[in-house]
């Protein structure tokens, strides 16, 4: 919780990151990929997850003030006052776990989801022909991992989470079906519940149940 200048209360979101870690004398900071900010490593950073980092850069920097790729969860702060060499940041970051590196870490975060279009193309290792599906099965993540997308049968919207190596889809609701009455068996998966989760080669987006196992591949909105 943070108190702004103003006197009004605000809330952190804690949230899962790929970006650039820099360390140095004059140095200490977390550029997340999905924008174009940089972050002041906030004192409130624990000394373990400090010394992570710290670990982590001087074994995959290639030189000094080279960043570093790692996958962090934390929670940025733009309203706290900055002191120092933070002052030319635009916010602190408060870092609560370390992943590990990009090269070694497959650990999948918003930014890898957000903005992008994932169509189906496997379910069980099986060819999707999409010839024949009234209602293409997409996955569509928006900001804060708001998911428009359809089943091949349904249209559904809303918001998912993720945990770990899971991505959990708790708080969705379905449209009118899009199958003709005699055609719901057509339905290809429920989304509902949690899958685990990942990407291969930054284009195929893999959810994994006791049921099922479904690919995606991305091809966004030109």
């Amino acid at each position: 919780m943070l108190v702004n200048a103003v006197g009004c209360i605000s809330y952190a979101v804690s949230q899962r990151y790929r970006g650039d870690y820099t360390l140095g004398h004059e140095v200490n900071t977390f550029c997340p990929e999905i924008n174009s900010q940089c972050y002041w490593l906030s004192s409130d950073t624990d000394k373990q997850i400090r010394s992570q980092l710290k670990q982590i850069y001087q074994e995959k920097s290639p030189g000094l003030y080279k960043p570093v790729c790692v996958i962090i969860t934390g929670e940025i702060d733009k309203e706290s006052k900055r002191m120092g060499f933070a002052v030319d940041t635009d916010g602190l970051i408060t870092i609560t776990q370390v992943y590990g590196d990009c090269d070694s870490s497959k650990v999948v975060t918003q930014g890898d989801l957000q903005h992008h279009r994932w169509v189906l193309i496997t379910v069980d290792d099986k060819s999707i022909n999409k010839k024949d599906w009234p209602v293409l099965p997409v996955l569509d993540f928006g900001e804060h991992l708001f998911v428009e997308g359809g089943d091949g049968c349904q249209q559904f919207n809303g918001f998912a989470k993720l945990t770990g190596d899971q991505i959990g889809f708790n708080e969705f609701e379905f449209n009118k079906n899009q199958c003709e009455t005699d055609h719901t068996a057509l339905r290809l998966f429920s989304i509902a519940g949690v899958w685990r989760v990942s990407i291969k080669a930054s284009q195929y987006l893999i959810l994994e149940n006791t049921e099922s196992a479904l690919m995606f591949k991305r091809d966004d909105w030109r």
